[in-house]
């Protein structure tokens, strides 16, 4: 185990990356079930499959952060993550920037494109359910972006600054 610790402690990025990669894509290999009888690719088993494949995505750079973070620090780093996660450094005003950025983009991107085919049409737009598919969105927008800065902010970025500086590592 010392061997191992000494590995992750001589190169954590590398190893964050290795680590986040073997999860998230093992567990996606495991539930597609690859394996001697190949890929269950039918419509209807990958319909029924995809819930556990976001989580096994959402998982990779997350479990490695804190995992990893534990491994090099011990407790003290989940404290400090805990603190760095919940400590507000710019105004609300930039948050919300932060927030409505990619959906404005999303509709300005595909709505023109709408006029060439449908199929481009935001689906809130095309709905008579809009309040659902608005929290969906903003649901699955937070979860998935707690769970990849756990990792890629709460682990890596801050490790890459020590080497190349804030504007080699943006973060945005």
């Amino acid at each position: 185990m010392t061997t191992i610790r000494a590995l992750i402690k001589s190169h954590p990025l590398l190893s964050y990356v290795a680590l986040t990669f073997a999860i998230t894509w093992g567990t996606i290999l495991i539930v597609v079930g690859v394996g001697p009888g190949g890929i269950l690719a039918t419509k209807e088993q990958y319909e029924t499959l995809m819930p556990f494949l976001y989580p096994a995505m959402l998982a990779g750079p997350s479990v490695a952060g804190i995992v990893l973070s534990g491994i090099l620090y011990g407790r003290s780093s989940f404290s400090d993550l805990f603190a760095r996660m919940t400590r507000w450094r710019v105004g609300a005003r930039w948050y919300a920037v932060a927030l409505l950025t990619a959906p404005l983009v999303f509709t300005a991107v595909f709505v023109p494109l709408s006029l060439i085919s449908p199929e481009f049409l935001p689906r809130i737009f095309i709905t008579s359910d809009k309040a659902s598919v608005l929290l969906m969105g903003i649901a699955a927008g937070l979860v998935a972006g707690i769970f990849e800065e756990l990792g890629w902010t709460g682990f890596a970025i801050p490790r890459m600054r020590l080497r190349y500086g804030v504007l080699g590592t943006d973060s945005s």
